[in-house]
């Protein structure tokens, strides 16, 4: 089972949802700046911890994987900060806006030997879910 954290708590929101209901992964914390999202959220999935300063998540050696869902921006740098201290990698899309930074957070990553994942989360969202249940029923078609 890999250790997972997640910073940004707005988009991240259908990662916790989608990390507490799998066999495979284990939420250690949550992370964003806005205190009162995090109470928020800790509350709604009834966790335990969260925090708001990113450095505790990356010096968390009990932290294997770290998913970014922060606004576009700062995806480069919330990126590079978790290759650094040797975390594996989830970055909600778009990945990175300027190409020669993605190939230097790409070699980051082999030198780390970490692994870097694009993940598109809105398949977890709910009008997602009905809509495959729908599909799994049925009610669609063929597709």
């Amino acid at each position: 089972m890999q250790n997972i954290a997640i910073l940004g708590l707005g988009e991240g929101r259908s990662a916790i949802s989608a990390v507490l209901t799998s066999s495979r992964l284990n939420l250690v914390n949550i992370c964003d700046r806005n205190e009162d999202l995090c109470i928020q959220r800790a509350e709604e999935f009834n966790l335990r911890t969260y925090t708001t300063d990113y450095e505790e998540l990356l010096d968390n050696p009990d932290i294997d994987i770290i998913a970014i869902y922060t606004p576009d921006n700062l995806h480069a740098t919330h990126v590079k900060q978790a290759l650094a201290k040797g975390k594996h990698v989830v970055c909600t899309k778009p990945f990175i806006h300027d190409l020669s930074l993605a190939k230097e957070l790409t070699e980051l990553a082999e030198t780390q030997q970490r692994k870097v994942f694009v993940g598109q989360s809105s398949r977890f969202f709910e009008p997602m879910k009905r809509q495959r249940a729908d599909f799994e029923e049925g009610v669609i078609g063929d597709l």
